[in-house]
């Protein structure tokens, strides 16, 4: 008998801070947690990576043509939400 234990394991990732600027942005604006956005993203890729001869393409809310005016940007740094 096998029993399946799911464990929970943190990790830490180095992500280029404009990445990580459009995530943070992103999961303020679905009003989701940063992790919770990270999780679905990796799971979005990994299923697209499973399907053969397919070729994936992002949801247009996960497109790096995300505008931001320089002021929010910058007032979002200031209170380390970015």
């Amino acid at each position: 008998m096998f029993i399946h234990k799911i464990i929970n394991m943190r990790t830490t990732l180095d992500l280029p801070d404009e990445l990580l600027t459009e995530i943070k942005i992103l999961a303020a604006q679905e009003r989701v947690t940063l992790k919770d956005l990270v999780h679905e993203i990796l799971r979005m890729g990994l299923r697209a990576r499973q399907v053969p001869n397919r070729v994936w393409s992002p949801p247009a809310t996960y497109r790096s043509s995300l505008k931001i005016s320089r002021s929010l940007l910058s007032q979002m740094r200031k209170e380390g939400r970015a």
